[in-house]
């Protein structure tokens, strides 16, 4: 019996890297945390454009000092989603229709040639998720859940980025990905333009499905240029984006 005890204490304790352990990175500031709350408020259209950020109103809603408010609101003004009002105050940024022109005029660019690579990396699996996506997107459609129905758009045309194959693509889509967010909401909020929304989606996985790779690059192209017209008209009306 000792012996086996003395062979037990011998098994040796591995001191090496522990599986699935990594820094734990340095505490976030309240300021980042309050930056990135505010931005998806801006991105979400909950803060629209024009909205007034009072630093007091914040700071008590957001229940921190004003310190951490005043942090994340210089932040999102260097990142061109506020901009000053008279006096020391700030507002949320609308966009001009020359900015919506050229984010959405690239994005058809990007964005197309994503579809045309897509269609030439598609595969069985790739076929189901774009198919999957849509029939939930008709499914919130019909009980018009405007929320879900943006997170499901965004979904899509996610799957298309990714089937594309190019990292340096995806990174450049993704260099406008809050730009793009905030336009979303005008468009879905829309019955019409979500229907229309839909119907342009499942063109695109027909002609991806037959593989008619320019086809497909035409209908993404289509499809955003098509919402660029509908959020100058918005513009034109008067209305904010």
């Amino acid at each position: 019996m000792t012996g086996m005890a003395d062979k037990a204490k011998k098994v040796p304790v591995k001191t090496g890297r522990l599986k699935g352990i990594r820094p734990l990175g340095k505490p976030r500031s309240m300021g980042d945390v309050a930056y990135d709350y505010l931005k998806q408020a801006i991105i979400s259209g909950d803060l629209p454009p024009g909205q007034r950020l009072i630093e007091s109103q914040l700071s008590a809603q957001m229940k921190v000092s004003r310190v951490p408010v005043r942090e994340a609101v210089k932040k999102l003004e260097q990142e061109g989603l506020v901009e000053k009002t008279g006096g020391r105050g700030f507002a949320v940024k609308g966009h001009s229709k020359e900015e919506i022109e050229e984010t959405l005029g690239i994005r058809a660019l990007l964005e197309s040639y994503a579809a045309y690579l897509a269609t030439e990396h598609l595969t069985d699996g790739i076929l189901k998720k774009l198919e999957n996506s849509i029939k939930a997107y008709r499914t919130s459609f019909e009980k018009g859940d405007t929320e879900k129905l943006m997170q499901l758009n965004t979904q899509f045309h996610e799957i298309i980025y990714k089937a594309a194959g190019s990292m340096k693509l995806y990174s450049l889509i993704n260099s406008f990905r809050d730009e793009i967010h905030r336009y979303r909401r005008p468009l879905l909020t829309s019955q019409h333009h979500a229907q229309v929304s839909l119907k342009d989606h499942e063109e695109m996985v027909k002609a991806m499905r037959e593989k008619d790779k320019k086809k497909v690059e035409d209908l993404v192209k289509k499809h955003i240029l098509r919402g660029l017209d509908i959020i100058i008209r918005e513009l034109d009306a008067g209305h904010s984006v």
